[in-house]
């Protein structure tokens, strides 16, 4: 078998872990930056994930179906930058609609006028991505579940990318003294998520409350899409990772963090506490004691070192025993393997939706969709689509 793998990171991350091993079973392209035509290939796999850099996977993905790599199952920043970041304020407004009706018609309005907030989160943009897919690795269990109840049906499998090909973090010494920081203090450390565009209301309040409630402790922020993240969390000894539950992905800097040993706060209900089990990881419950029980865990990892070296010991152990990249492979393979055996049903769909786009019948099949989606109904009947194409086809001639 012949494979394409699409990624920005073919350098790092998974792809430079699974690489080799793919390569010793398959005949494997990297295309890791936009090309003028795409490899000869029997199957491409498409590393997906909510970040501009992967705009030329998703524009590659929309014109040849292949095996998606999902790390996010919310893809606003990625749709907003192929759109609005292209100059295509319409198209923006159309996808947001597409997926989520009269809904996300007013999200988008308000995201247009700079009023979005924290909006988008609500709102997973991913249809043009699932349509597009012939089968999906999940990265995280909740970005799984959400594939297999949105798409049923779908080839779909889970498996922990998120802690492959992990580069070491560095010194603790060396990443403490470039913060000015001696190797006695103790280091808070907050974690905006990279699809924030300024730290969430909750963790600016949680802040507040350690710069009282652990006065001798230091407390420094950093941004999940920092380049200097590993320094920072090197530097750590515990760290707060609260986001909005509706994130069903791990992100960079947890997987980070639970390797190193750090004792990391989690949101409860998000992709980072459904991943990782309690005692890798301590959750937080969202809402109004969301302040009161993040200060609580942090005072007490802050004044008990036996218990920051147990959780240390834990979360070291349990991403050691999913940093082995060959039983990753294996799936990967005997996903695509069944993909290569069923895909002509899958091409013929896909072929058939690709005529239709930018049609009368296509605008109008989008609409049913969005309705059909408000009534709890994911997939429109197959005798449905032909029947509506028919009707603007009758009316146009």
């Amino acid at each position: 078998m012949r494979l394409a793998l699409w990624s920005p990171r073919v350098g790092r991350g998974w792809p430079v872990a699974l690489a080799p091993l793919l390569a010793r079973e398959t005949r494997l392209d990297l295309v890791g930056a936009e090309v003028a035509a795409p490899p000869e290939a029997d199957l491409d796999i498409y590393d997906v994930t909510d970040d501009p850099a992967h705009g030329f996977v998703y524009r590659a993905l929309r014109e040849r179906p292949g095996l998606v790599v999902l790390e996010e199952w919310g893809l606003h920043r990625l749709v907003h930058a192929e759109t609005v970041g292209r100059g295509d304020e319409e198209a923006y407004r159309r996808e947001l609609r597409r997926a989520h009706g009269e809904g996300g018609a007013f999200v988008a309005r308000q995201v247009l006028r700079g009023r979005g907030g924290q909006l988008p989160t609500l709102l997973p943009v991913n249809e043009r991505v699932l349509e597009s897919s012939l089968g999906v690795v999940a990265a995280t269990e909740a970005v799984r579940a959400a594939v297999a109840a949105r798409v049923p049906g779908r080839a779909v499998v889970h498996l922990p990318l998120g802690f492959l090909g992990l580069a070491s973090l560095p010194g603790r010494g060396a990443a403490r003294r470039a913060l000015g920081l001696d190797d006695a203090g103790i280091l808070i450390l907050a974690i905006q998520p990279a699809h924030e565009v300024a730290p969430p209301e909750p963790g600016v309040r949680i802040l507040e409350r350690l710069r009282e409630a652990a006065p001798r402790a230091e407390l420094a922020q950093a941004s999940e899409a920092d380049p200097s993240l590993p320094s920072r969390l090197a530097a750590a000894d515990v760290v707060v990772a609260l986001e909005h539950p509706s994130r069903a992905g791990l992100g960079t800097a947890v997987p980070l963090a639970v390797a190193g040993g750090i004792p990391t706060l989690v949101s409860a209900g998000s992709g980072a506490a459904r991943e990782l089990p309690e005692g890798v990881v301590a959750r937080v419950s969202p809402g109004p004691t969301e302040t009161d029980e993040a200060v609580a865990i942090v005072q007490r990892l802050v004044t008990d070192d036996s218990l920051r070296l147990r959780m240390r010991r834990v979360a070291q152990a349990f991403a050691a025993g999913r940093r082995d990249p060959s039983r990753c492979v294996r799936a990967l393979l005997e996903i695509a393997r069944t993909i290569d055996r069923t895909r002509a049903a899958m091409d013929e769909v896909f072929a058939a939706r690709r005529a239709e786009e930018e049609s009368l019948a296509a605008t109008a099949l989008d609409e049913v969709r969005c309705g059909a989606r408000e009534l709890g109904v994911m997939e429109l009947p197959p005798g449905l689509v032909p029947l509506v194409a028919g009707l603007f086809e009758r009316e146009g001639s």
